[in-house]
């Protein structure tokens, strides 16, 4: 077996959850004044909301950390429904289970919210460890998160054995800078060409190219 642990993103990568992301984004920063076209708000699935805000509209830490829990305001009540499974992934779990791997997700979405997504959507069940930020932001970036999964797992001094498997260039530089391989799988959501230019290990086009792959590797 190629790899014993596979790390999950959430966002984009299990579960569509583009509606609620952009719209909780957009209510927040009507807070401020600023009117945003949901069209113009993707930017804000993958990455930390502080570092969304401070960076595309140019907030200060202070006026970020108002933003995000305008953010909350609205995601706690309806962004966290606003969402789906892809329709691939509850039997690309259960493939890959049974193929023996140990599976555990890796978000930088806010861990309580990554839990009780997942459970609602009855996937939960199959992963190890569900790890996500914290609200505190002592763990916020991709690979803080990845560091805290691989630390709960027992692996931290086996980072060979895991492989982070995401759909946005966030995915393949946290996993670079956790110093693990990272699968890059073309969902949707990444832009042409993002994971070939952001350093993934390997590159999906398909969750079909992704589960042939890691299944001809539990055979090794």
């Amino acid at each position: 077996m190629k790899y014993k642990y596979l790390l999950f993103d959430l966002d984009g990568m299990l579960v569509d959850t583009l509606e609620g992301v952009v719209k909780s984004a957009q209510y927040a920063l009507k807070h401020f004044g600023i009117e945003a076209d949901i069209t113009e708000l993707d930017p804000f699935l993958g990455p930390p909301l502080t570092y969304s805000f401070m960076t595309y509209y140019n907030f200060t830490p202070e006026r970020a950390a108002e933003a995000v829990a305008k953010y909350r305001e609205r995601y706690d009540v309806k962004g966290v429904e606003e969402c789906r499974l892809f329709d691939e992934v509850p039997g690309l779990l259960d493939d890959l289970k049974n193929a023996g791997y140990i599976l555990g997700v890796a978000t930088s979405k806010y861990e309580a919210y990554a839990g009780k997504m997942l459970n609602k959507l009855g996937i939960g069940c199959k992963f190890e460890y569900i790890t996500g930020s914290n609200l505190e932001e002592t763990i916020s970036t991709k690979d803080e998160v990845i560091e805290e999964a691989l630390r709960r797992f027992g692996i931290s001094d086996k980072r060979s054995e895991a492989l982070m498997i995401g759909d946005m260039k966030y995915d393949d530089i946290g996993a670079k800078k956790a110093g693990i391989d990272c699968f890059g799988v073309y969902t949707g959501t990444a832009s042409p060409g993002e994971h070939e230019s952001n350093g993934a290990t390997y590159i999906a086009y398909s969750f079909e190219d992704l589960r042939k792959t890691l299944l001809d590797w539990a055979k090794d």
